[in-house]
């Protein structure tokens, strides 16, 4: 069985403790308990943008360490469509519970299509990088929107989702991982020497459990707070 690398366990344990924290502010504004402007006020945005490079950089990095010494197309299948299945759980409770601002293309959704795109490339990490900085440039050259390619269909999607992950620029960070997940195959794992207790990278080794459970936890608890402050 191959060893798990702590470092790449730690940066998604890092990532998945950040949004935590995020939508737990976020949640607070929702219910009106703080004016602090989540998601998009100055600092908050860049908070989120921190939150998705460490994901996707994950993304990329375990598609190479989960596949480049042989490739289970069954496994990965089977991975697949459990993040699908969640993504499409979210999208229906957003559609009925948050009309206006459903969730269409999160971050469960973006992963989905990333995984297939770049499955092929997880031997192949100069290129990846390559195309990870044609990505990246595409975008800052604002040749390609940020709402491609959902500006080319005609649909009646929310100009203002609860959730919403361009493919441009994030699929280079996807793809950057990948070439970082080839320096950590070579052996490269820093946060190993450290000896943390395996129990400090548990979230990370179960990010999307935590992913999906955690706000309807908030929610729930939050909202009994809120419902019994206003019937006092």
């Amino acid at each position: 069985m191959q060893n798990r690398n702590i470092t790449l366990d730690a940066i998604r344990t890092l990532a998945i403790v950040l949004m935590v924290v995020f939508h737990f502010a976020y949640d607070l504004r929702f219910f009106g308990w703080v004016d602090w402007n989540v998601p998009n006020g100055k600092g908050w945005r860049e908070f989120r943008y921190v939150i998705l490079t460490l994901f996707f950089v994950s993304v990329g990095a375990s598609l190479v360490l989960g596949n480049y010494r042989k490739f289970s197309l069954k496994m990965f299948l089977l991975r697949l469509f459990s993040i699908a299945f969640w993504a499409a759980v979210i999208s229906l409770f957003t559609y009925y519970f948050f009309n206006a601002n459903w969730i269409f293309f999160g971050v469960l959704h973006f992963i989905v299509v990333a995984s297939v795109l770049c499955v092929p490339l997880i031997r192949k990490p100069i290129l990846s990088l390559l195309l990870g900085f044609v990505a990246v440039t595409l975008f800052n050259s604002g040749l390609v929107s940020s709402k491609w390619p959902f500006n080319l269909i005609s649909l009646s999607l929310p100009h203002s989702p609860n959730d919403y992950v361009a493919i441009f620029p994030w699929i280079g960070v996807v793809l950057f991982g990948i070439a970082i997940g080839h320096v950590l195959k070579s052996g490269f794992d820093p946060v190993a020497k450290w000896n943390i207790p395996n129990k400090l990278t548990l979230l990370g080794r179960h990010s999307l459990v935590v992913y999906i459970l955690h706000q309807p936890i908030f929610f729930a608890l939050f909202g009994t707070i809120y419902w019994l402050s206003s019937s006092v």
